[in-house]
């Protein structure tokens, strides 16, 4: 998966997505983390702040790393606009 990722709702519904597309509930994928599943809850929603070592966390233990990249010239939304 290469996703562009524009607000912490968007990222919440990634990581949802992939986790399901793992088959793993919320329960299991807090434990492979060493969160607690009301976090990965709140993550998956993009409510709330959450640590930056939490999050990385949650992506390592689905597989998935950050990379960052510049932004195209065409998308010059907000990078916290909600519904993205």
């Amino acid at each position: 998966m290469d996703t562009a990722l524009h607000s912490p709702r968007a990222l919440g519904r990634a990581l949802r997505d992939t986790r399901r597309g793992q088959g793993l509930n919320q329960g299991q994928a807090a434990e492979l983390a060493g969160i607690a599943q009301p976090t990965v809850s709140r993550i998956e929603r993009g409510e709330g702040d959450v640590s930056l070592s939490t999050l990385l966390r949650l992506m390592a233990a689905l597989q998935l790393e950050f990379v960052l990249r510049d932004r195209a010239a065409s998308d010059p939304g907000s990078p916290w606009e909600n519904g993205s």
